[in-house]
């Protein structure tokens, strides 16, 4: 038999036997992931970090009884990483497969509005229900078991991985940025795998080829020395609310939406006739938006429809207002300070630094001398665009169709993942950025970060199909 006609045999059979595999498993999976969905890992509460570095060695351990080599849980400044690979001789010349996914989980709070216990996973028909169980435990168990679907069969994978698993994703990665910098040789890949994203519906599966950035701020008004009796001093002090209030109306015009902080859009990218093309596929359109939200009536910029508004568009919103008298009842009190929480959504070539800096400006310009204004920055992520041409994307495209039996939307993600800039920033050749592959199984109705987060199960069986497609396709990019 040829060489070539044998190596395809042999690819083929060690494709069907891990799709065989993983059927004949599914409720194996299903076990393994509620179990790890018992650990209450919440990443930003102190007194949970035993609970994931639990979730970090239940992940290691899994990857040890699968087969993988090198399955290390690592410390780091803050919640532990865990770091896997199988890696073929060089003689296999085999494209290698950087995979990455989260362990920690969001808070459960408020636990009266969850019909189930967050961290006692429930099957209720087809559906999974525990914190986690959608982002991002699900997904990422999605993978290593497409992972454990080749090495129980066929003893090796047909492409090289690598694994990196960390616990503080819900809390902006502080100490995977400075490991990923610090590990960077061992981490190199042709291509990275991330699963933790939503689909529109279960025959709509998507391939994200951008993320929104962010800039999350806190701003500050001070008055008076301490709270003031309003029947005495109103009138004769500035109530910093009342200030604050003034400012951020002043930061979004109110017929149009747009922002009006001086400059902010002169490095905002607009669509080309393709990629606004390919957007306009996504079913996403006004009633799907107040099917979704609940809302009136929608909102956001004028001159865009839904799908752009929600995804390459940045936005501008008040997340909380803190000062004051917010109690039952009445007290006529003017606060000694006002504090606002809000947040920019940024899209490609805005810098979050230089959106600050023109914020801070901005605000102290138009702010009256009656008060003091602190702006402080809370958190920060750059946008990504990625090549959706890439053949390493395209073959997650047609990992889709083997998968779920559909082709996938092609979208830009509204949302923010810090990492995947860092990562392409850190990992990538020189003159060559590396592809990122943002898949996800999870749906707009999941919940995720909210009570009663659930994982649609027919999604996480087809996801373990999609994946093992993923990496036979991957092994011919």
């Amino acid at each position: 038999m040829d060489r070539h006609l044998r190596s395809a045999v042999m690819t083929n059979l060690m494709l069907d036997s891990a799709l065989n595999y993983a059927r004949q498993n599914q409720a194996a999976h299903l076990s393994r992931l509620c179990d790890w969905l018992r650990i209450p890992s919440i990443s930003t509460t102190p007194e949970h970090a035993p609970d994931v570095r639990c979730a970090a060695d239940f992940a290691a351990n899994f990857l040890r009884e699968l087969g993988m080599d090198k399955v290390e849980v690592r410390k780091t400044t803050g919640h532990p990483v865990v770091y896997a690979e199988h890696i073929q001789p060089a003689t296999a010349n085999l494209p290698t497969l950087l995979i990455y996914g989260h362990f920690d989980v969001q808070p459960a709070d408020p636990l009266e509005a969850w019909t189930r216990p967050p961290f006692e996973p429930t099957v209720d028909g087809n559906n999974l229900y525990a914190r986690g169980a959608s982002d991002d435990k699900g997904q990422a168990f999605a993978i290593l078991a497409a992972l454990e679907s080749y090495l129980k069969t066929s003893g090796k994978l047909p492409v090289n991985i690598k694994v990196l698993l960390e616990g503080e994703e819900e809390i902006t990665s502080p100490s995977l940025i400075p490991y990923i910098q610090q590990h960077a040789d061992e981490l190199r890949a042709d291509a990275i795998l991330i699963a933790d994203q939503d689909m529109l519906d279960p025959q709509h599966p998507v391939v994200m080829w951008g993320l929104r950035g962010i800039l999350y701020v806190e701003i500050e008004a001070t008055g008076p020395a301490r709270d003031l009796h309003s029947g005495t001093f109103g009138g004769g002090v500035d109530n910093p609310f009342n200030v604050l209030v003034r400012l951020l109306a002043q930061l979004q015009d109110s017929d149009t939406r747009r922002i009006l902080i001086p400059g902010f859009y002169d490095k905002v990218e607009e669509l080309n006739d393709k990629e606004r093309a390919l957007i306009s596929q996504a079913p996403i359109n006004d009633d799907v938006g107040l099917y979704l939200t609940g809302a009136p009536k929608l909102g956001g910029e004028v001159g865009y429809p839904l799908a752009e508004r929600v995804s390459v568009r940045p936005t501008f919103d008040v997340h909380g207002i803190a000062g004051g008298f917010t109690g039952e009842g009445s007290k006529t009190v003017i606060p000694a300070k006002a504090t606002a929480k809000v947040s920019l959504r940024l899209v490609p070539h805005q810098d979050p630094d230089e959106v600050f800096e023109a914020l801070t400006s901005h605000l102290k310009s138009i702010c009256p001398p009656t008060v003091t204004l602190n702006v402080r920055a809370i958190g920060k992520a750059v946008p990504v665009k990625v090549d959706y041409k890439h053949p390493a994307v395209q073959a997650a495209a047609k990992a889709y169709e083997l998968g779920f039996g559909y082709k996938p939307i092609y979208l830009r993600g509204g949302g923010s993942l810090p990492i995947v800039h860092d990562m392409i920033d850190v990992l990538s050749k020189p003159n060559e950025e590396i592809p990122v592959v943002m898949i996800g199984f999870g749906l707009p109705d999941d919940g995720t970060h909210s009570p009663n987060e659930k994982f649609h199960l027919p999604n996480f069986y087809h996801g373990i199909e999609t994946v093992i497609h993923y990496l036979d396709l991957f092994s011919h990019v």
